[in-house]
């Protein structure tokens, strides 16, 4: 029998170095649906070797996309939309981001498909992206408004509509834009709470008539895309649990090379700027019309902070990392407004307040907030439930670099849906970790 392996985590005595991380999973994902629809041979540079992008390429694959990994590229050649039917259901895996972008791109490409997910994909609500869709005549089978997610090939006739997000989701404004590539006449939408806008930017990339003014998003279509060479830059989550681990690691200094500096991903950094934190940005770029750059992190004594929701949809990824840093700074943290939290891979919200008190941690939970009062000093010789959540398992695996004694998680396998290489990558500056 194949031997299972996970991850334990013990103090650091320090975290030196430079290094990359994996490439961007959003922009990676973005990248091979966009890329698929155009008129053409895109090559994407540096996509992301991930559960969740090879669910994605898979899924292109059974609908008719020639995708091929070259020495250092992939080469995805595109066909205008012209997708075909497949014999068997698009299984996104773990993906939120992949599966609902596809369903809106697909619910208007004239083609009969299936999409479905694992246990907790297929926990996560749907009718946020079904909802707006039917909007626009499109018709969606649905489990209750869960997946499996049912697209048929009839003869509706879809129209453009004037959409008011009032949820800050990029997913569900994706769904919209992909979707309405398809649709004569003009998209709207208009978000009142505003989210990371990759989309926007890599369609306006490849060619698309959209204009963006602020929180309004219009799109002409139908559009004709133009292939383009990407090169995904590396993912600010990602670099999330480093900058932490660094933060609270006595005697450390890390510099992260070539990370995608989107405004709507960067919002910790705003965070961990306010508690303190030693925090520099340099050698800012722009690739593919993203920004990108260098962040250098040292270790920082930490003071406690308070956020509202307002800056939720910068950084709702980053939270269970943000409790992290909040474990070890001075005084009470309050986050406000993450009811969002329970949705995701996990109810993060109840996970991460859970997890951090097992850890001892002095932590209140709320419908919509966490409160945390920090300490310097952590004594912990604990194993972990992740509920298969590779956000909560890599947070509980920094937290043990700076805690003494040992923290095991009961599962590594999901870590690699977002951070292959999480472990070699931490080993590489000098953290105690190591599988059992």
């Amino acid at each position: 029998m194949k031997r299972s392996f996970t991850l334990k985590s013990s103090k650091s005595k320090c975290l030196n170095g430079n290094l990359n991380v994996p490439a961007d999973k959003s922009i990676s994902i973005r990248a091979l649906i966009l890329t698929s629809y155009c008129v053409g041979t895109s090559k994407i540079f540096n996509l992301l070797d991930s559960d969740d992008v090879q669910n994605t390429l898979k899924a292109l694959k059974l609908i008719g996309i020639k995708i091929e990994k070259k020495n250092n590229y992939h080469s995805v050649y595109g066909n205008g939309g012209l997708y075909k039917s497949p014999t068997q259901q698009l299984d996104l895996g773990n993906s939120g981001t992949g599966v609902r972008l596809l369903a809106g791109l697909l619910s208007t490409s004239k083609i009969n498909v299936n999409l479905v997910g694992d246990s907790s994909l297929s926990s996560r609500p749907m009718n946020r992206i079904i909802n707006p869709l039917n909007k626009m005549n499109i018709k969606l089978g649905s489990n209750n408004g869960y997946l499996p997610i049912r697209i048929l090939k009839d003869n509706q006739i879809f129209i453009p509509y004037k959409h008011i997000l009032e949820l800050g989701s990029a997913q569900v404004k994706s769904a919209i834009l992909l979707a309405s590539l398809n649709i004569k006449g003009e998209t709207t939408i208009l978000e009142k709470i505003q989210s990371r806008n990759h989309t926007e930017i890599m369609l306006e990339y490849l060619g698309a008539r959209i204009e963006t003014n602020k929180n309004l998003i219009s799109l002409k279509s139908p559009n004709c895309l133009s292939p383009n060479k990407i090169t995904v830059p590396g993912d600010f989550s990602s670099a999330a649990f480093i900058i932490v681990a660094v933060l609270i690691t006595k005697n450390s200094n890390v510099k992260i090379l070539n990370v995608g500096l989107n405004f709507y991903r960067t919002g910790l950094l705003d965070i961990l700027s306010k508690m303190g934190g030693t925090i520099s940005i340099s050698n800012k770029k722009t690739i593919n019309n993203e920004l990108v750059g260098d962040i250098e992190v040292g270790t920082s004594n930490l003071k406690c902070v308070n956020t509202t929701g307002e800056i939720s949809p910068r950084m709702i990824d980053e939270f269970p990392i943000l409790f992290v840093a909040a474990s070890f700074a001075k005084g009470k943290s309050k986050f406000n407004g993450i009811g969002e939290l329970k949705i995701k891979e996990s109810n993060r919200l109840k996970v991460m307040h859970d997890v951090l008190k097992i850890l001892g941690v002095d932590i209140k939970m709320g419908d919509d907030f966490i409160e945390i009062v920090g300490k310097e000093k952590y004594n912990n010789v604990k194993k972990i439930q992740t509920f298969r959540d590779h956000r909560i398992a890599m947070s509980v695996l920094v937290f043990g670099m700076a805690s003494n004694g040992e923290i095991t998680i009961d599962d590594m396998s999901m870590i690699k849906t977002s951070f292959p290489g999480f472990k070699e990558i931490f080993e590489k500056i000098g953290a105690q970790i190591k599988f059992i």
